[in-house]
């Protein structure tokens, strides 16, 4: 989802524009929901079993059903819903990969507008806008036949992007917490309540102790994940699952440098971090068109490809500008052009980091592609180099295993940025 403003996007930060040149952006799924009956009263939802995978930019989500029908053979329509703004090329774009089976069988689905009613409020509000004709839920419908007294089990999977927003004058920017929501209400069109439920909440590569989750006062935290388990729920507005990542922060540009959009403040909460990309770079190999500089453009559509072997065995040196203390790396480590770039070619999978020529620090990285733009740290992976004696002169990245690619065996790394801990929060001016 794309707010269709960027003054939606100011207004859904809650920061007053302070200044003419205000800018902001905002976009991904504001919420999907539990599949919806239409047409009968007699199809009865005996279990639901909701599994939410955390990821960096988005959710994967898996729900099982288990449905039967109390009366005579009849033809359910039902949907699963999408609240999104719609584009001009599609419908939808927050939800991918949706798959929806029955009894293990893939049934086919089509998009229908619904009408949104109780859910627009859910949208940000844009006086340009008021109506937000664009704002609209979409169900995802299917068709699947019950025979008399025929019970059916009916598994959905599919990844939906977090809502996010970000704005602020000249380059400085601050960023609202991801919130991904479950719209848990659309179940009580099923005859009588859900007559037993699970919601597992897991973090798949974020840290889940920082995540806040409500209803709250539901969810139990346990080895599994965090756990609601309900029976004979006839679900309302009040039940709907909304998960906030709780990783709200600012950063400011340094202004000081000649090339301020190099380097930043980031302001993490109680966590502060100068990220800069103050380095030269030299690989052991290269391919052809693809060269070292592409490493801090700030640019996903570019990147640094390893010239032989496949990439295994292969290194790049970053050589500091000016040495000083570097606590954490950020990377992208695939082309991530696209997600079926990222994909079609090898992404590192573990890596040796050495500085200064040290002893070298095995790192094994998730295979995720993240969507965001690589000007902040939530477009990266981060790597914690540990204790190291004095300041970073040199880091050096060797690539020790890689995850195929299903096209290409070309091994990619489209941006490394440097990240340095600052003890205290930095008493820097922001643009004006």
């Amino acid at each position: 989802m794309k707010i269709p403003s960027l003054v939606a996007a100011v207004l859904l930060a809650g920061i007053p524009p302070l200044c003419a040149n205000w800018g902001g952006d905002a976009g991904g799924s504001v919420g999907t929901g539990a599949f919806k009956p239409f047409g009968t009263a007699k199809v009865e939802m005996q279990t639901e079993d909701l599994t939410i995978l955390l990821y960096r930019d988005r959710a994967r989500v898996r729900v099982e059903y288990t449905l039967k029908n109390t009366g005579e053979a009849v033809d359910v329509k039902a949907g699963f819903p999408c609240l999104a703004v719609k584009s001009e090329s599609q419908d939808y774009v927050e939800v991918e990969d949706y798959q929806l089976k029955v009894n293990g069988q893939a049934v086919p689905y089509r998009t229908e507008r619904g009408e949104l009613g109780n859910w627009r409020t859910l949208f940000p509000l844009d006086p340009e806008n008021p109506d937000c004709a664009q704002c609209g839920l979409f169900w995802l419908a299917s068709t699947v036949h019950f025979a008399a007294a025929e019970t059916k089990q009916v598994t959905i999977e599919y990844e939906s992007l977090y809502q996010f927003s970000e704005g602020g004058p000249s380059g400085d920017s601050h960023h609202e917490s991801d919130i991904f929501r479950y719209l848990l209400s659309t179940a009580s069109a099923w005859s009588g309540p859900i007559q037993k439920g699970k919601v597992t909440v897991i973090g798949a590569t974020i840290d889940a102790g920082s995540i806040v989750i409500k209803p709250e006062n539901r969810f139990r935290k346990t080895d599994a994940g965090f756990v609601w388990e309900f029976t004979n729920l006839k679900p309302t507005l009040a039940d709907n699952i909304e998960v906030s990542l709780n990783n709200e922060f600012s950063t400011t540009l340094n202004w000081g440098s000649k090339q301020p959009d190099s380097s930043w403040y980031s302001v993490e909460g109680n966590k502060y971090y100068f990220d800069f990309h103050g380095y030269t770079a030299k690989a052991t190999s290269q391919k052809a068109g693809y060269p070292l500089e592409n490493l801090g453009d700030f640019a996903n559509a570019t990147a640094w490809v390893a010239g032989k072997n496949g990439g295994i065995g292969e290194s790049v040196t970053l050589t500091l500008v000016k040495p000083v203390h570097v606590d954490q790396i950020g990377i992208v480590p695939g082309y991530a052009k696209s997600k079926q770039l990222y994909f079609a070619n090898n992404r590192i999978e573990q890596l040796e980091v050495s500085v200064n020529g040290g002893a070298p620090r095995s790192v094994t990285l998730p295979d995720e592609y993240i969507s965001f733009s690589p000007d902040s740290w939530k477009a990266y992976q981060l790597i914690e180099l540990g204790s190291y004696p004095g300041e970073a002169k040199t880091i050096t990245l060797t690539v020790k295993k890689v995850y195929p690619g299903t096209r290409y065996n070309d091994t990619c790394v489209s941006e490394i940025l440097l990240r340095k801990r600052l003890e205290k929060k930095p008493q820097v001016q922001g643009a004006r």
